[in-house]
């Protein structure tokens, strides 16, 4: 099986974890890279969600209220989406780093995790959130 390919959202900042993941021999790229600076800026969360996950990403977020959000739980539900938030909105790039490396395998499993998923990452590791969705 390939190695999964990762889409980093916007929110996620500046090059610190695109960059520290790819020297990590991680496949990911950031919207900007993908849709170009312009379009990434302008797209609303169910398009990126909807594109990268037919472009076939997993994608990676910071604000895990995607899954309760009506408009992009319903786009992650809809186009089988796996993403992968971070617990806490607060979180420096240098924590989303420590994170990402230590839970390095469990999240490269979750391509192989049957979708829709929104899955948290915290210290404790990777947890199911409960999906805003019409099977909820």
């Amino acid at each position: 099986m390939p190695s999964p390919r990762f889409l980093l959202d916007r929110s996620l900042g500046g090059r610190k974890l695109v960059t520290a993941l790819r020297d990590a021999e991680w496949d990911a790229v950031t919207l900007a890279e993908h849709f170009g600076e312009t379009r990434a800026q302008e797209m609303r969360d169910e398009e990126w969600i909807s594109e990268g996950t037919a472009a076939g990403f997993v994608l990676i977020a910071k604000d895990h209220h995607v899954a309760t959000r009506p408009l992009e739980a319903l786009a992650i539900y809809m186009h089988n989406a796996r993403v992968v938030t971070f617990a806490r909105g607060d979180i420096t790039a240098e924590d989303m780093v420590a994170l990402c490396l230590k839970f390095n395998t469990q999240i490269h499993r979750l391509a192989t995790v049957t979708p829709p998923f929104v899955m948290s990452l915290s210290q404790h590791g990777l947890r199911r959130k409960h999906l805003n969705s019409p099977t909820a």
